[in-house]
């Protein structure tokens, strides 16, 4: 099921939950919690949860560990692939009100499991540090095509090495690159 609904659905009584499994249940926590759990079955990156909620990759992948440290969602590992989620429902006892579509599932014992498979982008030892990403670059510049324009090569040679940088660091990386490079310079921004 796609989520084609344009906002996050957050119960009452999960507003009214402070902690779960010991942890606390910030807001923020609450409406991922709330956004993962409107999926049947998903395939949000890190990337588009932090488009949604305005965040970077990283805080939203920071979102998704505390919700694992909660047991609020399992992490199945795929090696080769994304990662499967399954968002569990509040464990009962954390909320003085029942949630009202609580069904127990009898063949599993997991009330209303929802799968979701989030994106890992990279794998972190994969991942140069800013300062490679940018001598690599600067190495490249004899390589651009002259009709090419800067953003267009800098994102095809990024895609090339599976590395995605969020709008920022992607705007930051072609100043610094036109800044020092007069083949990146040569080509409006």
């Amino acid at each position: 099921m796609i989520n084609e609904e344009q906002f996050v659905k957050v119960p009452m009584w999960i507003l009214k939950i402070s902690q779960v499994n010991g942890h606390k249940f910030t807001d923020s926590a609450k409406n991922l919690y709330c956004y993962l759990r409107g999926f049947d079955r998903a395939f949000p990156s890190y990337a588009k949860i932090g488009d949604v909620f305005g965040i970077t990759p990283r805080a939203a992948e920071e979102r998704v560990k505390k919700l694992l440290e909660m047991g609020l969602i399992i992490k199945d590992a795929r090696p080769g692939s994304s990662n499967l989620y399954r968002v569990l429902d509040i464990p009962k006892g954390e909320s003085s009100l029942p949630d009202p579509s609580e069904k127990e599932d009898e063949s599993n014992g997991i009330l209303n499991v929802s799968e979701i498979i989030i994106e890992e982008e990279t794998q972190e030892s994969e991942f140069p540090e800013r300062p490679e990403i940018f001598t690599w670059l600067l190495s490249l510049d004899k390589k651009k095509p002259p009709h090419e324009e800067t953003e267009d090569f800098v994102k095809r040679a990024l895609d090339s090495k599976n590395i995605y940088l969020c709008e920022n660091d992607f705007d930051s990386l072609i100043i610094d690159l036109k800044s020092e490079s007069t083949i990146y310079d040569s080509l409006p921004f």
